[in-house]
């Protein structure tokens, strides 16, 4: 007789973390207890600090740790060698996944010497692979990297790189939210991918590969990408619910829509939604924005019917966000990895304090 299985693992604990906490029946995320409402309201690399080493920074050594992530977001000769010889139409994951592995973790720069000398190797990984969405995008729409000011933060930097003109105040804090709530997210896909990769004491590097190898899914990081393209699709807001319906009818899953761990609204999404909104309005990408509410409020309505309740999750406005921020819907999940990458390597490090390999079992069911 087959044993019971839950190929999903939903509900089975397989360790335990401070970094952060989903409390789906409530629609609560905190990091290190700090809940995401009060955390968007810092800035990037003071809450990338907090999530690694649970301090608060001074607003000086703030700029300070901005200044150099800033100077680490720049390849090296074999990077540039690389992405120079692969196809431009390589997608942006595929990219990050290849050239993790490559990276020097040797900073460019002296770190600060307040930054604890664990972390700077995980914060150079993850400067770089900033640094690669930035060059990749240049490269695949520009054919040549746009040379940048001196002086820029590192969220700056990367805005800047993309849009080769200077962001304004606005846009940037709206990049700084969205970094910051995609940090990190418990025990999701990527996170526990590198977590298994790490068990088998592999490098970062290579536990970062794994993460970013799952990350690109479409039921993953991808949703946020598969989101927009659903609603291009569509066409316009007057045809979402025929859409939504006629497709839940065939058990087409509409990406974004849900979650695994919330029941309740995700947070997160609630602060992206009016966000979008915002920044959508008045401009090209008002109208799929407007589609985007219209396929919410159909999924919820065809719920309702059956007397369950779903949500958005946070990719499904993300996209929004970042189309109306000038970032074309191919480099979205890359995106969402420059910011996620650094709560991987928060994970890798406590992790490591006391590693365990990984390995479960499968019943056999073959002759």
């Amino acid at each position: 007789m087959s044993s019971e299985i839950n190929a999903g693992l939903e509900g089975v604990i397989v360790g335990q973390t401070v970094l952060s906490n989903v409390e789906g029946d409530i629609g609560r995320l905190t990091y290190r207890g700090e809940p995401i409402e009060e955390l968007v309201k810092r800035d990037f690399p003071a809450v990338v600090v907090w999530l690694m080493g649970g301090e608060w920074i001074s607003a000086d050594a703030c700029r300070e740790l901005d200044l150099w992530l800033a100077g680490e977001a720049e390849l090296g000769a074999i990077e540039n060698r690389v992405l120079e010889q692969l196809s431009r139409d390589t997608h942006p994951m595929t990219v990050l996944q290849a050239l993790m592995p490559l990276y020097s973790d040797a900073p460019h720069h002296s770190a600060p010497s307040w930054l604890n000398p664990d972390w700077v190797p995980g914060l150079v990984l993850g400067a770089r692979l900033n640094a690669t969405v930035r060059v990749w995008h240049n490269l695949g729409t520009q054919g040549t990297v746009f040379a940048l000011p001196d002086g820029l933060g590192f969220l700056e930097k990367l805005l800047y790189g993309i849009n080769r003109n200077a962001p304004s105040a606005e846009a940037l804090q709206a990049l700084n939210t969205t970094q910051i709530l995609q940090l990190d997210h418990s025990y999701n896909a990527g996170t526990f991918a590198g977590r298994v990769v790490a068990s088998t004491q592999a490098r970062l590097a290579a536990s970062l590969a794994g993460s970013l190898g799952a990350l690109s899914g479409p039921l993953h990081g991808g949703a946020d990408e598969a989101a927009v393209m659903m609603a291009l699709e569509i066409g316009s807001a007057d045809k979402a619910d025929a859409w939504v319906r006629d497709a839940m009818s065939k058990k087409i899953k509409i990406m974004g829509m849900g979650h695994r761990e919330y029941k309740a609204l995700d947070p997160r999404a609630a602060i992206l939604k009016p966000m979008a909104r915002k920044f959508c309005a008045g401009t090209e990408w008002e109208g799929l924005m407007e589609t985007l509410v219209e396929v919410e409020d159909s999924c919820q309505a065809v719920f309702a019917d059956k007397g369950k309740e779903i949500y958005a999750n946070l990719e499904f406005y993300k996209g929004a966000v970042y189309l109306a921020l000038g970032i074309p819907e191919r480099y979205f999940t890359a995106l969402f990895a420059a910011s996620r990458v650094f709560g991987w390597v928060s994970h890798y490090q406590e992790f490591n304090q006391d590693p365990r390999l990984i390995r479960p079992r499968a019943e056999y069911v073959g002759r």
